[in-house]
């Protein structure tokens, strides 16, 4: 068989294989199709009817192919374009309004908390801030672990409402 027919054989049988392996090698149908038409482009630069495992040399061909993009992703730099549009990202923490209704929503919590009894503002503050476990607060108080649960959700719902007040 001549070598343009073994190569248009190879391609009708093997072209789905080799693009859906550069699918999932890169993600990109786009360059899944461009990288399969690259593989059978230098595939066709050799003589197909001399090699005596053309379908291995194909998978070569692709495997050495996926390898040359990886390199070059690694090795690639933005471009200035690129680079531009990272700068451009609008900053969250620059908005003025934002940043008054933030200062004004910890305004409250911290009068909620100044209002709680000490002891449920205590046991608050140590549960949530410095992780003591609830058993640890339950002996240090002298009550239940119970009663702990219910003092930090009282807390919770008091700092919950003075938002929505």
């Amino acid at each position: 068989m001549r070598s343009k027919d073994r190569l248009r054989a190879l391609f009708v049988s093997e072209r789905s294989s080799v693009l859906g392996f550069f699918r999932r090698a890169t993600g990109s149908s786009s360059m899944a199709e461009d990288l399969t038409q690259e593989t059978f482009l230098r595939l066709a630069a050799t003589d197909v009817a001399a090699l005596a495992n053309p379908s291995a040399y194909l998978r070569r061909i692709s495997s050495n192919l996926i390898a040359d993009v990886n390199r070059s992703h690694v090795r690639r730099r933005l471009a200035e374009a690129e680079i531009n549009d990272l700068l451009d990202v609008p900053d969250p923490g620059a908005d003025p309004e934002a940043l008054l209704i933030a200062r004004d929503s910890v305004d409250r919590v911290l009068i909620a908390l100044a209002e709680l009894p000490q002891r449920r503002r205590d046991i608050f503050l140590a549960s949530r801030l410095e992780n003591v476990p609830h058993r640890e607060l339950a002996e240090t108080y002298g009550i239940s672990t119970r009663t702990v649960d219910i003092e930090i959700r009282k807390a919770l719902e008091s700092c919950a409402q003075c938002l929505l007040d």
